[in-house]
């Protein structure tokens, strides 16, 4: 086949295809299938010769023959106008597209102001529980604390006030010429029963025969404890083999 000839060919099937393709872009949409598959309730309008698409946080007010429809409180143009076939009205493809997208956008935007408001009521419940347990809460606190084997940390048991808040302050003597060293400060909460545990390392104080001071403090009208101990080897006592040296070789 000559070059000219594929050339016209070419622009033949292009010219055919045109009009295919503008029809496809053009393709009109019932407003009521639109609305199943968007999740939104469709309902007319007598009075304003319309139909209103209705959602979580979401109002669409569509009019045949106007280019002009409303979302919530705006109002958007689209460039095909609805028109009334059918008892219904139908809709370019894109129009309804965009009113999918605009529903999904709307749903989820409605499901994470719901789940804000969730939140901020279980946080507003339980601060109320918090204050009325603090303004009941009278009692001492018992403080036990050792040095947990095998590890660089404190094994922190104890008593309180049911439900109460219990922080946990560790403070280490290093030397007579240096101030005591704020270790850490760790908040636990007493269970229904007022018992409490918890593993506390005491890093950065790793220093052998130091003083670690244990302060455990809560809510006023509950009585304040404290306990001492002196920091050991992680596995004081312990024989290991590897640590001798073999008999007679020295």
């Amino acid at each position: 086949m000559r070059p000219y000839q594929q050339v016209a060919l070419l622009v033949f099937f292009s010219l055919i295809a045109a009009p295919c393709a503008g029809a496809a872009a053009n393709q009109e949409v019932p407003l009521a299938n639109v609305a199943r598959t968007a999740h939104l309730e469709y309902s007319w309008l007598p009075n304003a010769v319309a139909v209103q698409l209705s959602g979580p946080g979401i109002v669409l007010v569509i009019r045949p023959g106007d280019y002009l429809y409303n979302v919530n409180d705006r109002v958007e143009v689209t460039a095909i106008s609805p028109r009334y076939v059918s008892n219904d009205i139908y809709v370019s493809k894109k129009l309804a597209d965009h009113i999918i997208s605009l529903a999904r956008q709307a749903e989820l935007a409605d499901s994470e102001q719901q789940a804000q408001l969730a939140s901020a009521a279980a946080a507003e419940a339980n601060e109320a529980r918090t204050e009325t347990i603090v303004g009941e809460a009278h009692g001492t606190i018992v403080l036990n604390a050792t040095q947990l084997k095998g590890a660089e940390a404190l094994l922190i048991t104890g008593e309180a006030p049911p439900s109460v808040p219990v922080m946990i302050t560790l403070l280490a003597t290093i030397d007579y010429d240096i101030p005591n060293v704020l270790l850490g400060r760790h908040t636990l909460t007493a269970g229904p029963d007022g018992r409490f545990q918890a593993i506390v390392p005491i890093g950065p104080s790793y220093m052998r025969d130091t003083f670690i001071h244990v302060l455990a403090t809560s809510v006023p009208g509950v009585t304040s404890a404290s306990a001492q101990l002196l920091v050991e080897s992680p596995n004081a006592g312990v024989q290991i083999p590897a640590d001798s040296f073999p008999g007679g070789i020295w």
